[in-house]
């Protein structure tokens, strides 16, 4: 995108805002996104196979929102993502993560900080703040990870005992 916007001599956020790329990211969603989501995410989960997932979906989304974009059938992504057993929003203090990417402003990393806070309430993702030695985030995530796998052993070994 910010090729084309370079090529064009616009401004990406302005690229974005067009119709004719609003449709096209529509189509993305349609033709790229959901086969994903459905196929490849939603049909496993109902097999019973674990499905682990990055955070690609979620950086989309604040990518969406961060240019100020609604995209058509942004909605219908949100819906088929699939709820997640364990998830993470690995919380880090903005002057640290201005030290690692030195290439953006404190209001960039402010406003981003922002849009993933407001994606982490609307999937219910965990905030795990990194302010922590790493023996301490890392112990924090696997205490998740652990209450997750124990109550599903617990669910199962309940199941067994009712047939």
């Amino acid at each position: 995108m910010r090729r084309a916007a370079r090529v064009l001599r616009i401004l990406p956020n302005d690229l974005d805002r067009t119709r004719p790329v609003r449709v096209l990211w529509a189509l993305y969603i349609i033709f790229v996104y959901c086969p994903i989501l459905v196929g490849g995410i939603k049909i496993r989960t109902l097999l019973g196979y674990s499905t682990v997932c990055d955070r690609y979906i979620y950086d989309t989304l604040v990518g969406f929102r961060d240019n100020g974009v609604h995209v058509p059938l942004e909605n219908l992504v949100v819906q088929l993502v699939p709820k997640a057993d364990v998830s993470f929003l690995l919380d880090a203090p903005e002057d640290r993560i201005l030290a690692n990417r030195p290439e953006h402003s404190e209001g960039f990393i402010r406003k981003e900080k922002w849009l993933y806070n407001d994606i982490a309430e609307q999937f219910h993702l965990t905030r795990i703040t990194t302010t922590d030695p790493p023996r301490i985030v890392w112990e924090k995530m696997l205490h998740e990870i652990d209450k997750v796998l124990n109550g599903r052993h617990a669910h199962q070994q309940g199941m067994g005992r009712q047939k």
